[in-house]
């Protein structure tokens, strides 16, 4: 199995079990003092915007970034040749514009030439061949390490630069999006040395913000002003480099409308909802869905749900003849019998799309015509279930051929990994008991659920959450060539229609991309080899002051900052 190609297991099995360096970074974060309110000044500057996050924050490398607090302010630090769009489309940020091959193999990205470092050099396809040829180091183990590895970067001059990959991927572009780091300072260091260099902590970047302070308690970024055009900063003695070619005319680029944005650094949620709650902080995300109406009832609050890329959805195991769920037609139907709706009523507290196919009803992508919106219908799962031979006695459900009443095993990630996918599948099972099916909802350690079950196949169901992107590829997920054992199709489905599609879709032209897709999404809902249930939403709380946030599509939490500058703060008399 390529590595290009394992990326949507890699994502599941990553949620589940946090392997790899920065998940684990994530996972268990030292506990972080919250600031001392009364040390704060007692109203915020009319031109200081203040979100609180979950600290710490060890290193802003965009390279090594772990916790959600520099995820986020590398949001505002760093750009990506690309960024999101409103509906999942992707945009020119340090790239002004690409071409793509006829093959769709090759893309051609040409530079702006009016962006620049802080230090006022010139962001240049050298910075570009830098970054991606350091995230495709086997030695890189942050977020988005393996997936360059197969990507051949090429300089072709000084703000042009041509990434070639082996095979058309539909999803690649969105993998632009990634920040770019400055090579003049960072070129010399090796990889292994880069988790302690001194650019983690006085990071030079190429965003709407620069950093100015950093403590533990908080970071305080300020906007850029005017490409400074200065000398440049480096972290070690000796002369520089002169420039190659000639710097050319720089011309003046939007920046922020408020002058500093600072993030109020937190040990966990609880306490950064407290924080919003009594009003020292102006903005913050991923509110837990407890407490989310409370807040939202507050004068002044306003939320901002940003449609996510994650599905949550139930992978059955199609690998053997014998599976419970082999049948086409009892995965359709049970499928009638979820109230999705509920689900996103009482568990995300409504912040959340009931999922008609893997692609999110947000995305340009999705088609509604072949995935209409789920409706719940028991009697039209109870006779689904007589149509594929099942029976019904006072015991419960009988399979052809079998005297033993069905009981179908649920399976979940326990409370602690994964709070509420255990609400999520209770729920499921209720609606499943309700035409008389057993269901036992089983919790595990991720661990487990990964190596002991999910590995060799000895499951009946399993909740899982899938991330295919902005710009998706679910080939992985559905291939058959990848539904050995151990391979990223989990469920074990094999399928000539389906492989055929996946090639079409692949092979398709961008402008025939949603086509493709509608035709890929009536197949899934025919024969249903995942069952999809919500698509969660990001919410991001706000006081009155902010104005101007867009909500749009996102991957990750940089691509809530995708619009910032159109963001501003009310005057008090407004």
């Amino acid at each position: 199995m390529r590595r290009i190609d394992t990326l949507v297991v890699l994502v599941c099995l990553l949620t589940l079990v946090g392997l790899g360096a920065g998940m684990a970074l994530s996972a268990t974060p030292p506990r972080v003092a919250p600031p001392p309110i009364a040390a704060l000044p007692a109203a915020p500057d009319p031109s200081e915007l203040r979100e609180g996050a979950i600290g710490p924050v060890r290193t802003l490398d965009p390279l090594f970034a772990a916790t959600p607090a520099e995820q986020a302010i590398g949001g505002l630090l760093f750009r990506g040749l690309t960024r999101a769009g409103s509906d999942g489309t992707v945009l020119p940020d340090l790239a002004e514009r690409w071409e793509v091959s006829a093959e769709g193999t090759v893309i051609t990205f040409h530079l702006r030439t009016d962006a620049r470092w802080h230090d006022g050099v010139h962001v240049s396809a050298d910075d570009v061949v830098f970054t991606y040829e350091s995230l495709a180091d086997p030695a890189s183990q942050g977020p988005g390490a393996g997936e360059w590895t197969d990507v051949e970067v090429t300089r072709i001059d000084r703000f042009t630069v041509e990434l070639t990959v082996p095979s058309a991927l539909p999803g690649f572009l969105a993998r632009t999006r990634r920040p770019i780091l400055p090579a003049h300072l960072l070129g010399d260091v090796p990889l292994s040395e880069r988790g302690a260099h001194p650019f983690g902590r006085a990071p030079v970047g190429n965003g709407p913000f620069a950093l100015a302070e950093l403590s533990e308690a908080d970071v305080l970024l300020e906007r850029v002003g005017p490409p400074p055009g200065g000398v440049p900063a480096h972290y070690g003695a000796g002369p520089l480099t002169p420039l190659p070619e000639s710097t050319p005319r720089t011309a003046a680029s939007a920046r922020p409308s408020f002058d500093r944005y600072r993030f109020l650094l937190y040990p966990d949620q609880d306490a950064v909802q407290a924080a919003f709650a009594e009003g020292s902080v102006d903005a913050m995300s991923e509110p837990q869905p407890a407490v989310l109406q409370r807040l939202i009832d507050e004068p002044g609050v306003r939320a901002f749900a940003f449609p996510a890329t994650r599905l949550l959805a139930l992978v059955p195991n199609l690998r053997f003849e014998s599976g419970v769920m082999r049948d086409a037609q009892v995965r359709r139907s049970l499928s009638a019998a979820i109230d999705r709706d509920a689900i996103v009523q009482t568990v995300f507290a409504g912040s959340g799309l009931a999922a008609q196919s893997i692609i999110s009803p947000a995305s340009h992508l999705f088609d509604a015509g072949p995935a209409p919106a789920p409706v719940v219908d028991l009697e039209a799962t109870r006779a689904g279930l007589v149509s594929a031979g099942w029976a019904q006695s006072e015991a419960g459900w009988l399979r052809p051929g079998s005297s033993e009443p069905v009981v179908i095993e649920l399976l979940v990630r326990e409370e602690v990994a994964a709070p509420l996918d255990r609400a999520m599948a209770e729920m499921v099972a209720e609606d499943w008991r309700a035409i008389g099916l057993s269901v036992e909802v089983v919790p595990l350690p991720p661990e487990d659920l990964v190596e002991e079950r999910l590995r060799p196949g000895l499951f009946d169901m399993v909740l899982l959450e899938i991330d295919l992107g902005l710009d998706p590829d679910p080939t992985p997920l559905l291939t058959s060539a990848q539904a050995v054992v151990g391979g990223a199709n989990l469920a074990g489905h094999q399928s000539s229609l389906m492989d055929r599609l996946l090639a079409d879709l692949r092979a398709a032209a961008p402008a025939d991309r949603e086509r493709r897709f509608s035709d890929l999404q009536a197949a899934l809902v025919r024969e249903m080899p995942i069952t999809p249930l919500v698509f969660p939403d990001e919410v991001f709380l706000v006081r009155g002051r902010l104005q101007g946030v867009e909500s749009r599509q996102v991957a990750d939490v940089r691509d809530r900052y995708s619009d910032v500058l159109a963001w501003r703060l009310a005057k008090p008399d407004e």
